[in-house]
Order: C-alpha cells, then structure tokens, then sequence
C-alpha cells in the first residue's frame, strides 16, 4: 500500500507541473499513422478479394464487416484506438472497461503510463508490439471460424490487441527511443535523451538493407523525415493488414509476417551523445559516415547533463541551534567528460544568519549518481558541496549529504539531508534542503 501511495503523490505532483507533452509520436500522429494504415490495408485486401472469382461467401461477408462500407469510420475508430494504446490505457480490455472510460479523461493515468514507459522504446516496444500483434492475429482467426456477432465480437477483439501492437510499432520508428538503455536510466535523462535525438534524427537500417532518417515527436509531416514517414507507415499497414487478412482469409501469412519483421528497424546511428561542455569544443561527425550497429546493443543508459536548479538550504551546529543559517540559492548541475559525476555552481544570498546579517552565498561542489528507482522515477545521488559565505564570520559550510530526486518529464523535485562542517570556528552540524530542477539535455547512450 506504501509504494501504491508514493507513486501516486509522484504522478499528482507530475501534472501539477508537467507541461502536457507526449513521450513518442504525438497523439495526432499516431492518429494519422493508424487510421491511414487501416484504410491502406483495407485497399489491399480487397483487391485479393476481388480478384477471387467469385470469392466464397464468408470472405465476403467478413470483408464487409471489416472494410466495407463503414471503413472510414472503422479507420478513424483505429486511428484513435492506436493514440490511447499505451499511452492512456495499459492493456487492451480498457477499452470496453470502466477503468478504461476513467483513463480516457485523466491526466494522472496519462502520466503514469508515460513516466513508466519502458516498452515504449526499442527494442522492448518491438517485443510488445510481437506479443500484442499475435493476439490479434490469434483472435481474428477465431473470428473467422464463427458466424453472426461472435465473428464480429471476436474482430473487435482483435482490433483492439492490434491497436496496442500498431501504438509500439510506431514507436519502434520514432529516433528519440533508440540508441540507449531506459531501464537504466532516469525519468528526466531518459526524457532529455528522447527529445534531443527527435530533432536530431537518426539513421536506420532493417534486415532487408534499406536505409533512412527518421525523426520523433513533431515532426511526422516534416520535409526532413519524408523516408521515416514513408517506413512508419509501410510497416504499420503491413501490421494491421495481417490482422485484416487473417479474420477476412481465415488464414495466417506467415510471409507477410516475415516481411515485416524485415521492415522494422535493425541497425541504428547510435554515437554516445556529448556532455555539453565536450560538444561545444569538438567538431561534429558527419551523420552519414558514422558507424551502424545492432539497436540490441545500445544498452548504456542516459545521465542527466545540463541542470538548472534553485535550493532552499538550512543547516546549524549541534551544538548551538541558534547559530542557523538558511539560503536560497540557484545554480547549473553539469556533466564531468568521462566521469561518473556532476559539477555544480551556483549563486544566491542568506535568508537567516546569526545577528540578523545578510551575506552573498557560492556554492560549488560534486554530485555523485547513486542509483534509480520506481523505472527511475526516483533517483538518489550523493553530494559534495562547499558553501561560501560574503562577508560574513561563517565563511564556509562544507556539507555532505544524500539528496533523493522524485523525477517526471524534465522536472526534478529533491530533498536533501546530511552533516554539516562550519569555518573558521569548526562545528559539526545539520543540512538540509529542498529544490526543484529541469533538466535540459542529456548525455551517454550507445553501445558498448
């Protein structure tokens, strides 16, 4: 019960600050990918119809129910279906599920599902999408062995497995979730990641050799990501065709199968990105001649690089709690090249000082990662840190304390406690503190 409340006082704190910004291809692309492939494979599947003469009854039958003359709503229905899928609902029966109606209209389930989202990036979405697109075939050829409203009971069924399956195929596409491992990697990094490669785009290969850019969120209809769109939706069509053609044909196409898993992407551009103060002073590569590898290889995880953050600080010796002194002060946490740790500078003033005095405070100091937590929504690091006091007799506190950091989107609540050493007169003593970040970009990814 404990976890349960922690994760949602970690959500409700997620929308009262996140802005209302997607983790993959934006809910109107996934929108435009899926009703554009349901109505592309309609197409297809109704030329092998046509070209039976005559087709036998059944098959006629299930092609009206599935492509005929309702099927641009059929494709706007699946359209939608394939935006919720993953990103609203976390399994297929929420669709039909009053649970699934709560979830159409909440933003804590929004944010849960995608501050969780794990299966959303390659190669885990490909798996899903493996799992979820066997159950639709499964139930669609269960469909096509019954008659009346039990076949078409059973190819919602399946429409409803394959929109979850089609969701993690688009993703599979999208740059931002390739080329790093998400599981080892916090909320905001894996965040940060994700957003920059989307720009950036990558380069991908599938198994047949052919080779494109493809970008991520926003950028769907862009000119620049005209080849990734053209592979997105190729293999989405593909995707829900099989389906199609299983419950219409009553018979799997296991070459088809084979063809689309051919089509997903295999081999990615996948260079460890930069810490910031390294980008700035090195060249950049040549996208088109950097080194391909297999995506199942990109298993380093993202850390947090650029940080901009304001603290509220206290701390006092133990033995006189009088002497108090509290802060505020904001600063930049910055990646070290190489190094498994951050630098931190930063900048404020005192809010309570002994004798009622008021002094500029520099801090500086070291920041050590630690460990995630919750699929990173909690990380915890370790601090070194050096608080410069001007003008007043308490020059320095020197404080060392554990910090833990509740992560959603870019933001980062923290709360920090530890000891405290006060100079020139040294005491030992307290620190705490609590802050609030945003993470602007990201660093590591590749592979091995």
């Amino acid at each position: 019960m404990s976890a349960l409340w922690f994760r949602a006082a970690v959500v409700g704190a997620a929308v009262a600050v996140c802005p209302g910004t997607a983790w993959c291809w934006g809910t109107a692309e996934h929108q435009q990918i899926g009703r554009t492939s349901y109505l592309e494979a309609c197409t297809q599947i109704a030329a092998a119809v046509a070209a039976l003469k005559p087709p036998p009854s059944g098959i006629a039958t299930r092609l009206e129910v599935a492509c005929g003359r309702n099927v641009d709503a059929h494709a706007d229905i699946y359209g939608v279906a394939t935006a919720l899928a993953g990103d609203y609902l976390a399994n297929p029966s929420e669709f039909v599920s009053q649970a699934g109606a709560w979830r159409f209209k909440s933003n804590k389930s929004y944010y849960l599902l995608a501050l969780e989202n794990s299966e959303h990036f390659n190669p885990m979405s490909t798996r899903s999408w493996e799992d979820y697109h066997g159950k639709a075939i499964e139930e669609a050829l269960a469909g096509a062995r019954v008659d009346g409203l039990d076949s078409v009971r059973r190819f919602q069924l399946a429409l409803q497995q394959s929109a979850f399956a089609d969701h993690f195929l688009h993703d599979s596409f999208s740059a931002g979730h390739m080329g790093f491992n998400r599981t080892a990697s916090s909320a905001a990094a894996s965040k940060a990641f994700h957003d920059a490669w989307n720009a950036r785009g990558r380069i991908v290969v599938d198994r047949n050799g052919d080779r494109w850019v493809t970008f991520g969120d926003g950028w769907l209809d862009r000119p620049e990501n005209e080849s990734g769109l053209r592979h997105v939706q190729d293999a989405a069509t593909m995707s829900v065709r099989n389906v199609i053609r299983a419950f219409v044909f009553g018979e799997r196409a296991p070459d088809e199968e084979l063809a689309l898993w051919r089509a997903l992407p295999f081999m990615i551009q996948a260079p460890e990105m930069k810490v910031d103060v390294v980008d700035l002073f090195t060249r950049k590569d040549d996208s088109a001649n950097r080194h391909m590898v297999p995506l199942v290889t990109t298993i380093r995880p993202a850390r947090k690089d650029t940080v901009a953050s304001v603290c509220f600080w206290s701390a006092a010796p133990f033995s006189n709690a009088g002497d108090r002194v509290a802060a505020a002060t904001g600063g930049l946490d910055l990646a070290v090249p190489h190094v498994p740790a951050q630098v931190y500078i930063g900048a404020g003033g005192t809010l309570v000082e002994p004798g009622g005095a008021h002094s500029v405070v520099v801090d500086t100091g070291l920041l050590f990662p630690l460990g995630i937590g919750l699929s990173g929504l909690v990380s915890v690091q370790l601090n070194a840190t050096v608080s410069w006091l001007f003008p007043h007799e308490f020059a320095t506190v020197i404080h060392g304390e554990a910090q833990m950091n509740l992560e959603f989107g870019n933001f980062l609540i923290n709360v920090r406690g530890g000891l405290a050493e006060f100079l020139p007169h040294p005491r030992t003593g307290w620190y705490g503190a609590f802050g609030i970040g945003y993470t602007f970009t990201a660093a590591g990814g590749g592979t091995i």
